[in-house]
């Protein structure tokens, strides 16, 4: 198959390329490298930062030469609703060319958008950074974020691109849940994000002396992501059991540096809101790295899986003492770090290998194209 891959977030498009391109099919990636992950792609669609506002005809101009990679294809798979780093008029009339010119056109749903938002106000999924215990939470924080995905021009982009996809694939259980709605059902499939479990750096984590305990912060983030509240109820876990832990918390560390840091620890402390564990805790999984952050068990049974159970599971729905106590449990019981190293690499592989996703996308698209 001839596919298109536009638009990147935490290189999903960039791990799938591969796993597509090992089976003989001929893909392109274009995208603007996803911010500071610079994620590798053939078209680069990144705003020179000397441009300014003219940044926006540079990736137009880039658009336009390209133009013979954007059409004919027998799949193009867009990561969002906006998929290029350009304004919602240049996106929409991008989305009418790419569905008149090429045989399937898939939408994924990455990340946040109109309908996801919307539906965490309504409690789907049971908690998310707005809303649980039957009620919205971090109004104020989220006012801005909010306010962005209600703007119309956004609205009506995401729905001409919702509409127009023949297939959206949903990467995390909660946007499946979001989309799994009215008009969207009947082609709404959820796919699970691609992983490459490194070939060198994965390890057997709990052995030592101590567990090391990493907290990476997002300072412009945390408010979503919750690494501080879960680095409370560690502190409260090592206060209680002195030297038995190694909590290391960085702030804004470089991409790099921080890969390094997560090499050497046992346990990371991910999202305190997440309900199911996402790309940057898979990352760590593969790794054999412990993740504290979402497990929740409708997520392992809406997979299918009935015995690896490998991520520290924390919750806003639970109080700051019953947090606390499961990762006393978790951290301290012995051998309990170790056995859950191993389960993290072995549900990475069984559900998240990059040639396992790869293969279902295109046995996917290829029954959606036997029905064109």
């Amino acid at each position: 198959m001839k596919i298109l891959l536009i638009g990147d977030a935490s290189h999903v498009h960039e791990t799938l390329k591969k796993g597509l391109a090992e089976t003989g099919h001929d893909v392109t990636l274009m995208s603007d490298g996803n911010g500071w992950h610079d994620s590798q792609r053939d078209i680069d669609l990144r705003r020179s930062p000397q441009a300014g506002k003219l940044g926006g005809l540079g990736v137009l101009a880039k658009i336009v030469a390209n133009s013979p990679s954007l059409r004919g294809n027998d799949v193009v798979l867009i990561h969002n609703y906006q998929s290029v780093p350009l304004k919602a008029c240049w996106n929409s009339l991008l989305i009418d060319f790419l569905k008149r010119n090429n045989r399937l056109l898939a939408k994924g749903c990455y990340g946040d958008d109109p309908l996801v938002l919307e539906r965490q106000f309504e409690g789907v999924p049971r908690y998310s950074d707005t809303y649980w215990n039957g009620s919205r939470h971090n109004v104020d924080s989220n006012a801005a974020r909010l306010a962005e995905q209600r703007l119309p021009r956004l609205v009506s982009l995401w729905r001409k691109a919702t509409d127009a996809a023949d297939v959206l694939l949903p990467c995390l259980y909660e946007y499946y849940l979001a989309y799994n709605t009215g008009p969207y059902t009947d082609k709404v499939v959820y796919m699970p994000l691609p992983v490459e479990i490194p070939v060198n750096g994965v390890s057997i984590k709990g052995r030592g002396a101590k567990i090391k305990v990493l907290v990476g912060v997002q300072s412009r983030r945390d408010y979503l992501k919750g690494a501080r509240k879960i680095l409370k109820m560690v502190e409260e876990v090592d206060r209680r059991h002195p030297g038995r832990l190694d909590v290391k918390c960085v702030e804004d560390v470089p991409y790099a540096e921080y890969c390094a840091m997560l090499s050497e620890a046992d346990v990371l402390v991910d999202q305190f809101y997440s309900f199911t564990p996402s790309m940057n805790s898979l990352a760590a999984m593969a790794r054999g790295t412990v993740v504290i952050g979402g497990g929740e068990e409708d997520y392992y049974r809406f997979i299918g899986e009935r015995e690896l159970r490998p991520v520290i599971n924390v919750s806003p729905e639970m109080s700051f003492g019953e947090n606390v106590n499961v990762l006393e449990r978790a951290l301290l019981t012995p051998g309990s770090v170790e056995r859950l190293s191993r389960q993290s690499i072995e549900f990475v592989r069984k559900h998240h290998d990059y040639r396992l996703v790869a293969a279902k996308h295109v046995e996917l698209y290829g029954r959606l194209l036997q029905g064109i």
